[in-house]
């Protein structure tokens, strides 16, 4: 993280996420559909990457530095977003946990009861 923090412009942030990706740039490119001169002024600062292709090049790429770099910028960092199934997940293991320690609960006072 300190690393991608460090690069000095949008332009350095983007050529260290197709460094780190090991993908030739005409692999990256040719997936978003960006022509080949566009995409080499992206690498030397003189246009940036549209909006909506952050996704797919952070897809493609297979990191999130570019989008990492820019949240840093604005004084912020990127959150992973649980998906419905994580979240869901997540409640029945709380769910789970509660259960667990209810039952322990009754068995304790069963104990006291029997004794």
């Amino acid at each position: 993280m300190e690393i991608v923090r460090r690069q000095k412009n949008g332009a350095a942030a983007f050529c260290l996420a197709i460094q780190s990706s090991g993908l030739d740039d005409g692999e990256i490119y040719r997936c978003l559909a960006i022509d080949a001169g566009y995409f080499s002024r992206i690498k030397k600062g003189d246009a940036t990457l549209q909006a909506d292709l952050i996704e797919p090049f952070c897809t493609v790429v297979n990191n999130r530095i570019y989008p990492e770099w820019i949240a840093y910028r604005v004084g912020c960092t990127l959150v992973q977003i649980k998906s419905e199934a994580e979240r869901r997940a997540e409640l029945a293991e709380q769910r789970a946990a509660e259960a667990e320690k209810k039952l322990a609960y009754a068995e304790s006072l069963l104990r006291k009861v029997a004794t």
